[in-house]
């Protein structure tokens, strides 16, 4: 089973009353359920395209530097790198 947190959040009561229509046609166990729902789908979705972005930038650097992996680690590394 995974593991979870639980986070309490306040809502307008136009959102809790929405939540609470969508919960009760939607194959979820109340609003708390479709909520939860939301925003993992969010949280998924904003991981992707943060990883994206991250791949994005790093293929961009190396056809900017094509010898960008030849650094020698010892440059970067205070008191050197162990080999």
């Amino acid at each position: 089973m995974a593991k979870s947190e639980t986070l309490s959040v306040r809502v307008n009561p136009g959102t809790r009353q929405i939540l609470g229509e969508a919960a009760a046609t939607h194959d979820a166990a109340g609003a708390s359920a479709l909520a939860r729902e939301i925003l993992e789908l969010w949280a998924a979705q904003e991981l992707a395209r943060r990883q994206s972005e991250s791949l994005e930038r790093a293929v961009s650097y190396l056809r900017a530097h094509p010898d960008g992996w030849d650094d020698d680690p010892d440059e970067f590394f205070a008191g050197g790198c162990a080999k």
